[in-house]
């Protein structure tokens, strides 16, 4: 397996159990989420999955304009960081909260199976 892909998939991987962690510690109102670490490592694992993703697109000549389930990926992914807005910053009760973190779950949910299937309408 190439190093850029086995980046890629580790960093999905960390970044998954991140966004995780922090919504259980975001709805049971945890101390953890003030500490600092908390609040810079989901933007750098984040920066790395981004730019692993731009890198192997790169590498194997794929555009969201020819692979329809590409486009869908970052559709999905827009909507995904819509979500944890929502959740992490702009909801203000806790049942918003608890509701944008599930419903970004299953976005995620969506990307993954879309980036396995290479379809996008088969991973609905």
């Amino acid at each position: 397996m190439p190093l850029l892909k086995i980046i890629h998939l580790s960093a999905v991987v960390v970044s998954f159990t991140l966004f995780f962690l922090r919504g259980i510690w975001l709805l049971s109102t945890s101390p953890i989420m003030q500490q600092r670490w908390v609040k810079i490592a989901p933007h750098s694992v984040d920066t790395v999955l981004l730019a692993s993703a731009v890198g192997l697109a790169w590498q194997l000549g794929i555009s969201p304009f020819d692979a329809p389930w590409l486009a869908a990926k970052i559709f999905a992914l827009l909507v995904y960081i819509g979500l944890g807005l929502l959740a992490f910053r702009f909801a203000r009760t806790r049942g918003m909260r608890l509701t944008a973190w599930l419903a970004a779950l299953l976005t995620f949910a969506y990307i993954v199976a879309t980036a396995v299937t290479h379809d996008s309408l088969l991973s609905l």
